[in-house]
């Protein structure tokens, strides 16, 4: 699960570095007077605005998922304890 979540984590951060406006904003230079650009920059805007969304989704999972982990993990540790409280022992270990 810790493995996930550093997956998904990296995932989020490439994802969130995507940059589509500064491309879609250079057009207005390249198409004086044409009313393409401004439309490209809007759907640049939307688009890398959408991505974010996705990168805080993906980010919530991992999260969840960090937690989830703890919980297995201190789950464990809380049965281990209570298995030594009453000393168990594996038949033929030591």
């Amino acid at each position: 699960m810790r493995q996930l979540v550093g997956t998904l984590n990296d995932v989020a951060t490439q994802i969130d570095a995507l940059d589509v406006r500064t491309v879609a904003d250079t057009l207005a230079a390249a198409l004086p007077g044409c009313p393409i650009p401004a439309a490209c920059a809007q759907a640049g805007e939307y688009t890398e605005g959408a991505w974010l969304r996705v990168a805080q989704r993906i980010q919530q999972i991992s999260s969840a998922t960090s937690q989830c982990a703890n919980n297995i993990q201190a789950t464990d540790e809380d049965f281990q304890k209570a298995l030594d409280t009453m000393r168990f022992q594996v038949p033929g270990a030591k």
